[in-house]
Parts: structure tokens; sequence; C-alpha cells
């Protein structure tokens, strides 16, 4: 009895140092749009130049996404996730010191190579260290710790930056030093998978991982999953990462306040992922839920685009609204994850987070190309904001459309392969 605690206690604690490194690597992914004014005048660079700052950090993220899966299916987890700590470290540690485009465009794309195995670790060490029947709401309450990252991210960092008269290297440097911190624990305390195995046995074919992989993306179900995951999300990088400080600050916001706002889209993720995650599972359903994730979205960004003289308040209630129907990229994870065979498990969610982040890297840049379009003498408005930002309710209005018309319900069960329970002897 006392081992079986020792066990449950250990994985919880394991548990915890992963829940860690995404609360880490999702400040870092916010971060910059916080300080976006400070970083454009110090860079001296233009607001598309910041732009592709900022993609740099998804573009990393989305291309390693297969390759993280790849690796760990096959090698120790200790040894990546301990490296990916440090990789987040030293980019914040060299983006502190940048005084042109080129380094700090460079020290982002070593933050996004060091994040891109964030998400999927957690996942691996969830579907390692717990049972399966929990799966979508323990990954809801992950996103939703990691999303005090960019809570961090927000009003604290607004009201720091005047506390150091608006040094925004001074910040980088102290996230840089937590993260050789995290490191070290990392290093020290991490275990990837317990020594015990359960007592659950697939049967599958001996088929080898490349014909796996091929069979994998041969099922109409994983495109339709990535297409919801990718498009649903989308609105969050796009107002919380990239223009959401900026857009209310065009409105007259001071940038405490819209820096406020803004993080009510991450308070909306981090309430809506364990929440729609727990509903899931309690339903066994994971249809009906996607759907209304993506209603909820629609909703938000058609009332937050179409109704005139909006306070701050109501935009508070309308970007929750928002990051709520953002939550249902959590629910694609469970999906994906029960669309595979357990031997490509990490690949599959990786698949998953690679479409996430992959319209997370390019929409941003669509959006800011048709913000610029509209700008008056080089002078961002509200209405070149509001111009770029209707591609939000498209992209939730597609997502819906596909949750209700081409996902098929996979009743929170393993699909396409067949197991048999042994009793432990």
């Amino acid at each position: 009895m006392s081992s079986e605690k020792a066990v449950s206690s250990y994985r919880f604690f394991i548990w915890g140092l992963e829940i860690l490194f995404y609360f880490y690597e999702f400040f870092l992914r916010v971060l910059p749009a916080t300080v976006a004014s400070d970083i454009i005048s110090s860079l001296d660079m233009s607001a598309e130049q910041f732009a592709f700052i900022g993609s740099a950090y998804y573009i990393t993220y989305a291309i390693m996404q297969i390759p993280v899966g790849l690796l760990l299916d096959r090698f120790s987890a200790k040894l990546l996730v301990t490296s990916a700590v440090a990789l987040c470290a030293c980019g914040a540690f060299w983006f502190s010191f940048a005084q042109t485009f080129s380094p700090a465009f460079i020290s982002r794309l070593l933050i996004g190579l060091g994040s891109s195995f964030g998400f999927i670790t957690l996942i691996v060490v969830t579907l390692n260290w717990f049972p399966k029947k929990h799966f979508a709401f323990l990954i809801g309450c992950g996103q939703f710790l990691g999303a005090v990252g960019p809570l961090s991210a927000g009003v604290p960092i607004a009201y720091m930056l005047k506390i150091v008269d608006g040094d925004w290297r001074k910040i980088f440097l102290w996230v840089a030093l937590f993260g050789f911190l995290l490191t070290a624990f990392f290093l020290l305390f991490f275990k990837g998978k317990p020594t015990v195995t359960e007592k659950i046995i697939f049967v599958d074919r001996k088929d080898s991982l490349s014909v796996r992989l091929k069979n994998l993306l041969f099922l109409p179900q994983v495109w339709w999953t990535l297409l919801y995951a990718g498009l649903v999300y989308v609105a969050i990088p796009i107002l919380g990462a990239f223009w959401g400080v900026s857009y209310l600050e065009t409105r007259g916001l001071q940038k405490p306040v819209a820096a406020f706002v803004i993080s009510m889209i991450w308070v909306g993720l981090a309430v809506g992922s364990p929440l729609l995650g727990k509903i899931s599972d309690a339903m066994c359903r994971r249809k009906p839920v996607a759907a209304l994730s993506a209603a909820i979205g629609l909703a938000g960004s058609l009332m937050f685009l179409f109704i005139p003289e909006i306070n701050e308040y109501f935009l508070s209630v309308l970007f929750f609204l928002i990051g709520l129907g953002g939550a249902g990229q959590n629910l694609s994870f469970a999906i994906m994850s029960e669309h595979a065979p357990k031997v490509l498990r990490a690949t599959a969610v990786s698949l998953n987070n690679t479409a996430v982040m992959g319209f997370g890297a390019l929409l941003p840049l669509i959006v800011t190309a048709i913000i610029h379009s509209f700008a008056l003498d080089g002078r961002l408005t509200v209405v070149a904001f509001e111009k770029g930002f209707l591609a939000l309710p498209v992209c939730f209005g597609i997502a819906l459309f596909i949750s209700i018309f081409m996902q098929k319900e996979t009743f929170c069960r393993q699909q396409n392969i067949v197991h048999r329970v042994e009793k432990s002897s």
C-alpha cells in the first residue's frame, strides 16, 4: 500500500514538472506580445518584422512536431525534455541581448525549437503515468495550469515593465535564469514512464513504424481532426500572442488594461480545456462538445467584431468566450490519440500539434498583411485591425462545420484496434 502511494505521489510530481515546462514555454510564446511596442521601438523594426519574429516561434514549433513525436516514440524522454528546456532558456538569454532583427529572429527560432517538446511530452507523460479514461480531463487540467503562463506574461509583465522603466531586456534575462534552474530540476528528477507497466496488452499487426505512420496518414478522420484543431485554435495566437494588446491600445485602452482584457482569452482557454474535457469524458462523446466549443468561439468573435462601442468589461467577456472556443483543440488531441495505434500515439498527437501551431504560424502572417494593407500612412488603426480579424469567425465557422458534418464519433475509445485485458497474476 505504501509503495502504491509513493508511485501515485511520484506520478503527480513528474506531471507537475511537465506542467511547469508547459507553463514556461507558454509564457515565452506570449511574452513578446505584451512588450511589442517596446521591442519594435528598441530594435527599430517594422510591424511586419515583429510579426515575423512572433511567427519564428510557431514555424519551428510546427515543423518539429512530427520529429518530436517520432523521437519520443523511440528515445529517452528525460534526455529530450531536459535538452528542450535548456534550449528555451538559451533562446530567452540570447533574445535579451539582441540589437537587430536577425539575432532576435534566430533566438525566437531557438525558443520555438525547445518549446516544441512541451505539450507533446505532457501528453506522453499523461498517457504513461495515468489511466486512459482520465486522459482528456488531465490534458485539460494541464492546459489550465499551463495557461497561467500567458496570464503571467500579460498584466504582471505590463506592470513589471513600468517598474524597470521599460527595460524589456531585464525581463527576458530573468526569464532565462528561471529556465536554467528548471533545466537542473529536469536533469535531477524527471522520469518519462513508470517502471511497472500496465496489464493491458494491445493486439496489433507487426507492421513497421513507417507502414503504421502511412496507415495513420491515410485515415480521413485524422485529416478532419487536424483541420478542426488548427482552425478552432488560431484566434488564440492572433489575439493573445500577436495583435490583441496593440489593437486595444488603438481603441484607447492603456497597456495594463489592454493586457488584462486580452488575458481573458487565456482564462477562457484555461477554464475551457479541463471543463470541456471533463464533459466529453463524462458523456463518452467527442463530437457534440467539439461542436459546442466552435460555436462559442464563432459567437464571441462575431460579437467582438460587429457590436459597436463595446467597453472593456464586455470585451473581457467576449475574449473569454473566444478562449473558451479555442479550448476545443484540447479535445482534438484526445480524438487523435483514439485514432492512433499505441506505438504511434506520440507521433499522432504531435501531428495534431503541428496543425495547431502551423495555423498559428501562417494565419497571423496573412492577418498582419491584411491589417497593414488597410493602415493609414503606416499607422495601424481600429478599422485596419478589424479587417484582418474578419478571419476569426471564418475559421470558427469552418471548424463548426467540420465538427458537425465531417468528424465521426469515437465514443472515447481506441479506434481500429483490438485489445485484450489480462488479470494480473
